[in-house]
């Protein structure tokens, strides 16, 4: 890696806000993540959200507050979202610190904070009269039918229903295994509904399916794209004139949980699978002041 150094002509004496020009060739970029403890799915992402990372600053220059402008930069992005925004800044700070642990620059990298996301949600949790309404719309859909059962009563996000394998199922004993969010393909273990269970004993009847993808593409081993998961379920809400999206799914699983006064945040948390209760908060928020709204209005009578 010392070899790298080269590629910047910096003095060990510099302003660290005087812009440094030059060039990554992207098999430095590459190998940068590759020495770094990386699963290879999140290191191809890295590589390919870094890019856009790389050409900016080939143009405006490297500069100890490289961070601060680039999230300036995308903050005039319009075309992104937030989240988007953050993935890029994300990335982009993850391949600076490996070139502060490099030794690239005489200076270390200033770390802006992240763009804050608004506490809310776009969409309403779906009712359960929705709920009532879709599986009805599906029951004769094996395929349809089980992943509204992973959605629903599992609480499931899209792609960790789209990642399930069937060598990971479990439906004697009742459980399951699946690479949830942010675990870099670590399984975890979860408990399936009764309901669950049933369907998934029908649907691996029915399509015979013995390993790899419980939901198959295109291609042999291949799981479902992304696209076609989303359209499939996206088509359901347009066949009911349901206004809302597949998330909606796992919004109203963590809702029906809070709502129920027997379990506590901690508990909710175990089978929701958010790493801190601070995200349940938004739900535990929205739920106690729609209790509180007919209360609040009948205050204000006069």
């Amino acid at each position: 890696m010392g070899e790298l150094s080269k590629f910047f002509e910096t003095p060990i004496e510099l302003n660290p806000f005087v812009r440094i020009r030059g060039e990554l060739p992207l098999g430095f970029v590459e190998s940068t993540f590759n020495d770094m403890d990386l699963t290879p799915q999140t290191r191809d992402q890295y590589i390919r959200n870094v890019q856009r990372f790389v050409e900016w600053v080939e143009k405006e220059g490297w500069s100890q507050d490289v961070l601060m402008r680039y999230k300036n930069h995308l903050r005039n992005e319009g075309s992104l979202s937030t989240s988007s925004k953050n993935k890029y800044l994300t990335v982009g700070r993850v391949f600076c610190d490996r070139l502060n642990v490099l030794r690239m620059f005489p200076f270390d990298f200033e770390s802006p904070k992240s763009f804050k996301t608004s506490r809310g949600h776009k969409n309403p949790p779906l009712t359960k009269d929705h709920i009532r309404k879709i599986l009805d719309f599906v029951q004769d859909d094996s395929v349809m039918n089980t992943m509204v059962h992973l959605l629903y009563f599992q609480g499931l996000r899209g792609n960790e229903v789209r990642s399930i394998q069937v060598e990971h199922i479990n439906v004697g004993n009742g459980s399951m295994m699946i690479s949830g969010k942010g675990r870099d393909g670590d399984l975890q273990e979860i408990r399936l509904h009764p309901r669950t269970v049933e369907v998934l004993k029908t649907y691996l009847k029915e399509t015979e399916i013995s390993s790899g993808p419980l939901f198959q593409g295109r291609f042999p081993n291949q799981p479902i794209s992304q696209t076609k998961f989303w359209t499939s379920l996206n088509k359901v809400f347009t066949s009911l004139g349901i206004e809302s999206n597949p998330h909606s799914f796992r919004k109203s699983f963590v809702s029906s949980l809070i709502e129920n006064p027997d379990l506590d945040l901690i508990t909710i948390s175990k089978f929701s699978r958010h790493k801190t209760i601070n995200t349940l908060q938004v739900y535990y928020d929205r739920v106690s002041l729609e209790k509180s709204f007919p209360t609040v209005v009948e205050s204000l009578e006069v």
